[in-house]
């Protein structure tokens, strides 16, 4: 389906009169979305290296999730934000789009002879026939926005104007290019940045100059920071404030990174200027705030040598096991709060969320027509977010990650979550390259240390049959056995 039929099918719903309400019944929309922010990479979360008192103000405001999960990598987890469908599976979208991605993927019938499985590739952009939720609200009468952090696409016709926004500005790839200060040589719009403006400084003022330009329909506007993605740079005076946190840590403290402290700060203070503007423009109270992260925290050193504290891990995302590129929690348990005062209580929820149901839920809250004819992994949970509900609106949730390698030193993996439990499938980690399987109980193993597999195994049988009932509904690309391997030879004896 093209885009022009895309645009003509949404607008068509809208004007069959499925929309019930006007436009000034219905609240903006701001989705304020942070890069490789970890689980506990905020005082909101626990950390106590970290200030971010504007996300607390935000939670202690709205709702707060302890369980909300996204894919392990950027580009992955951004296609599942916008189009409340599974870009692992569905889309063959896993890995971070790069020079390496593909238009159209495959998994190849044979492989390198050390490599044990044929792994899927990935997919080089999101797919022209996916519909985004820029697409729904702006045939509804939204005015759709996005700043910052694009990643599902190079070239004006993966560029988020072709997805359903109006405006764009910055648009950059998987971080704002070689500096997070002025002059922006890989970021369009920006080329009156004064020298030495910090990137996350002019997104954020210009999502401000939004509010004040709005007009009489409802803003829709995603605003995706670059912060805390490499490289790791932040303004002189926070990163000092760090350091010296920092040197009163002892030398095996999980968050002790002075310039993530500064970024994390960096980011914060940009959240607490849009909660200023909002408040003083009279807006607060009309707007709908989701706050997300794309994947976990970077829980490896990534300094450049010279830098500010090169050898230090940059986070820890500590007690969830591994960080960013892995399926573990640490790598797709991210922090999310939902704010819009007299409509979602104040408190916090357990119940289990992904980035994907954010566009159902959000089109329910705004009387926005969700597409025709395109099948939703996203689950509607406004009434839960809204108190109305209190039996959880998702039972089941799935992951494909079928990445060659991961970055807590295992090969690619699916998982499925069931209540408290967590099936985890290693492709071709097991005997004879047969798919090895990890049980866990995360409500007192939230670190994933005692695989309970050989335990349940009646249970890992069902949710095993769960995982292979999803995977092949969707159409994923799964890994295979490599014809072409050669094992290794056992070294002769001296």
């Amino acid at each position: 389906m093209t885009r022009r039929r895309i645009r003509l099918c949404v607008a068509l719903v809208v004007l069959l009169g499925i929309r019930t309400a006007c436009a000034a019944e219905r609240p903006n929309v701001l989705i304020f979305f942070v890069d490789d922010m970890g689980w506990m990479d905020s005082s909101t979360y626990g950390s106590q290296f970290y200030e971010t008192p504007n996300l607390n103000r935000l939670a202690e405001g709205g709702l707060k999730f302890t369980q909300a999960y996204a894919m392990p990598l950027c580009s992955p987890s951004r296609a599942c934000l916008l189009t409340g469908r599974h870009a692992g599976a569905r889309m063959q979208l896993h890995k971070a789009i790069t020079g390496g991605s593909q238009a159209n993927p495959i998994v190849p019938e044979s492989a390198n002879p050390r490599e044990a499985m044929c792994w899927p590739e990935s997919r080089s952009h999101l797919p022209r026939d996916e519909v985004t939720i820029a697409d729904s609200f702006k045939a509804a009468g939204y005015r759709t926005h996005f700043l910052g952090k694009w990643h599902l696409g190079n070239g004006p016709k993966f560029e988020p104007i072709q997805r359903g926004f109006d405006t764009q500005l910055a648009v950059g790839g998987a971080g704002p290019g070689p500096s997070y200060f002025a002059p922006y040589s890989r970021l369009q719009g920006l080329g009156d940045a004064p020298k030495g403006e910090y990137i996350c400084d002019r997104l954020t003022a210009e999502t401000i100059k939004l509010f004040d330009q709005r007009s009489e329909e409802p803003f829709f506007i995603y605003l995706a920071h670059f912060n805390v993605h490499s490289p790791y740079q932040a303004p002189k005076s926070l990163v000092a404030k760090y350091q010296r946190k920092a040197a009163e840590l002892p030398a095996n403290a999980g968050q002790r990174h002075p310039i993530m402290g500064a970024m994390i700060e960096s980011m914060d203070r940009s959240l607490g200027q849009i909660l200023d503007a909002l408040d003083e423009q009279g807006l607060a109270k009309d707007t709908l705030i989701v706050f997300a992260s794309d994947n976990g925290g970077v829980h490896w050193a990534g300094g450049k040598p010279g830098q500010v504290a090169a050898d230090v891990p940059i986070t820890s995302n500590s007690p969830l096991r591994g960080g960013k590129a892995a399926h573990t929690e640490g790598g797709v348990r991210v922090p999310m709060v939902v704010r819009w005062p007299d409509h979602v209580p104040v408190g916090s929820t357990k119940h289990l969320t992904h980035l994907m149901d954010i566009y159902p839920t959000l089109a329910s809250a705004c009387q926005v027509p969700l597409p025709k004819g395109k099948l939703l992994d996203g689950v509607n949970a406004w009434k839960q977010w809204t108190g109305q509900e209190a039996t959880p609106a998702r039972t089941l949730l799935f992951e494909h990650f079928p990445r060659r390698k991961t970055l807590v030193d295992t090969v690619g993996a699916s998982f499925v979550r069931k209540g408290d439990w967590k099936l985890v499938r290693l492709w071709g980690a097991g005997k004879d390259r047969t798919n090895r399987h990890e049980l866990y109980d995360l409500s007192n193993d939230i670190g994933e240390t005692r695989n309970r597999a050989e335990e349940h195994p009646d249970m890992t049988q069902e949710m095993s049959l769960l995982l292979d009932q999803w995977l092949a509904s969707t159409g994923a690309l799964l890994p295979r056995k490599n014809p072409a391997f050669e094992p290794a030879r056992p070294k002769a004896a001296k």
